[in-house]
């Protein structure tokens, strides 16, 4: 057995919002995770959801693409480029084939997922395991074989389905339909990340044998939600490893203009210890107008390097206690400097 790597406060790590906790790497080893041949590392990447809402449309999804290369954050390892709720429209009478919102997509969903391809980059879509997504847009339940096939006919490489419109608490329910989803799109023969959105932590000791991600709390939009995700964290680092990661939901920015931001400080200090976490660092941000103090956080390679730690190993709390209960040490760190 590895020991345990420890991380101890100092003026740089302090800097990077990591007062508040204590963390050291858990080196044991995890069951080998489902096998489909992706994420053996945490997912990085962008979601539409937090900048967007519902007011998406292939031009905005082509603009999060072109600028996760303009800023260089491609270079650094981002690479998704997940299309979030409220792109289909409808399902086929006869054949129960989904179908896209063509007024927002007018050229379908392949043809944005070869755009986000022709820049090297990873097309992702959303659906939902219950008969309706969280915006009662057609949901996945009881047509899981159609939407994998559509999923895979598009050259789509991550699948996020989340579970409204379904019993959220019913824990066997649960399972089932997401084994069954998992199945269909295996069955394709195209590798495609799974990510499970079911905000419950008892995904945690099962998740690797569903998908390669798990949410294990409801919506990030603002601080205290951070602090409880943090919080449900730490007390699962034993069920993630490579190809299985537990998921505390997407990074918000602080730019005030998108749906879900935070403070500045607040939102550095996420990134930081969701990369000592090995979650996946999804970007909620719009990336075109991404402010400077949020470009230098997300690109910061040595974080993301520790994110991407071939061991696979989720970092550990080992000092400190429920963080949804202290105080904003994030809202007293020194204030971002002024974008230029």
């Amino acid at each position: 057995d590895r020991p345990a790597v420890r991380l101890t406060s100092g003026p740089q790590l302090a800097m990077w919002g990591l007062r508040a906790v204590v963390l050291a790497v858990a080196a044991a080893g995890a069951a080998r995770a489902l096998d489909n041949g992706v994420g053996a590392t945490p997912a990085l990447g962008v979601n539409s959801w937090n900048s967007f809402r519902c007011d998406v449309t292939a031009a905005k999804m082509r603009s999060l693409a072109d600028a996760l290369v303009s800023t260089g954050l491609a270079r650094v390892g981002y690479e998704y480029v997940n299309l979030d709720d409220c792109w289909a429209a409808s399902r086929d009478a006869t054949t129960g084939v989904v179908r896209e919102d063509m007024r927002a997509f007018p050229g379908g969903i392949g043809a944005l997922a070869e755009y986000v391809h022709a820049r090297g980059l990873k097309f992702g879509i959303y659906t939902d395991r219950g008969r309706k997504t969280c915006q009662a847009r057609p949901g996945s339940l009881g047509y899981e074989k159609q939407d994998a096939a559509s999923y895979a006919a598009w050259r789509v490489d991550y699948v996020k389905e989340d579970s409204c419109y379904a019993n959220a608490t019913d824990e066997r329910t649960a399972l089932r339909q997401y084994a069954t989803m998992r199945d269909a799109l295996n069955a394709t023969g195209r590798p495609m990340y799974f990510s499970l959105c079911g905000w419950h932590t008892f995904y945690a000791g099962v998740g690797r044998a569903l998908g390669n991600s798990w949410r294990i709390t409801g919506d990030v939009n603002a601080w205290a939600d951070a602090k409880r995700s943090m919080n449900a964290n730490a007390r699962l680092a034993a069920h993630a490893g490579r190809g299985a990661w537990n998921d505390p939901d997407m990074l918000v920015g602080s730019n005030a203009a998108d749906a879900a931001h935070m403070s500045a400080a607040q939102s550095r200090t996420q990134f930081a210890v969701w990369a000592v976490m090995a979650a996946p660092l999804l970007i909620g941000a719009d990336l075109q107008r991404l402010n400077a103090w949020d470009l230098s956080t997300y690109s910061n390679a040595e974080v993301i390097a520790v994110n991407q730690d071939a061991l696979g190993a989720q970092g550990v709390r080992v000092a400190g206690g429920d963080l949804a209960a202290s105080g904003d040490d994030a809202a007293r760190a020194p204030p971002a400097p002024t974008a230029q």
